[in-house]
């Protein structure tokens, strides 16, 4: 399980301090590529940004910026950590919800659920990939099973740090 406090990055996130947040980010990401951690923030930051651009009331970004950084994250993960449940997990949610952004709609569809299902079979007993997994699939294919650890139980251990990704997972979540 990764630990997503980053507290820079956190707190000019929790201030909107987009453009700091951005160049440290990218900064961070220059330097150490191969860092999972930063990968992840930084696409999920561009992300983040690019869906949510106008409930956080965004004038200032450049959109099309954003979305040029999140492919270019996304297909360097693809080639350096396809096998790993993290980036699998994260990327294949952030895929599965908004695929229009990678490239072709129903392509990039069944990339983002087929990363959510990878991240699931190589950690069954994760709730966070489990639910993923479960609620990109279609109703009809569903089969709930008993004994797994609700999701409520490992938000807040899961999630911490204030930076737009914990917030964002414990946000949707807790309103499940």
């Amino acid at each position: 399980m990764m630990d997503w406090q980053w507290v820079e990055v956190d707190a000019l996130e929790s201030q909107e301090k987009w453009d700091e947040a951005k160049s440290l980010l990218i900064k961070s990401w220059q330097e150490n590529p191969n860092d999972l951690k930063v990968n992840i923030r930084l696409a999920f930051f561009c992300w983040y940004l690019v869906v949510e651009e106008g409930p956080l009331g965004i004038k200032s970004m450049d959109l099309d910026e954003l979305t040029t950084i999140l492919i270019q994250v996304t297909n360097f993960g693809l080639t350096n950590f396809e096998d790993h449940e993290e980036f699998l997990w994260i990327f294949g949610w952030m895929i599965s919800l908004f695929p229009y952004y990678f490239g072709d709609y129903e392509e990039w569809e069944e990339k983002g659920k087929s990363m959510l299902k990878r991240a699931h079979e190589l950690n069954p007993e994760d709730p966070v990939y489990r639910y993923s997994y479960i609620g990109s699939l279609a109703s009809s294919e569903v089969e709930l099973k008993n004994g797994y650890q609700p999701l409520e139980v490992v938000l807040e251990d899961r999630f911490q740090g204030k930076g737009v990704l914990s917030e964002y997972f414990k946000d949707i979540w807790n309103s499940c």
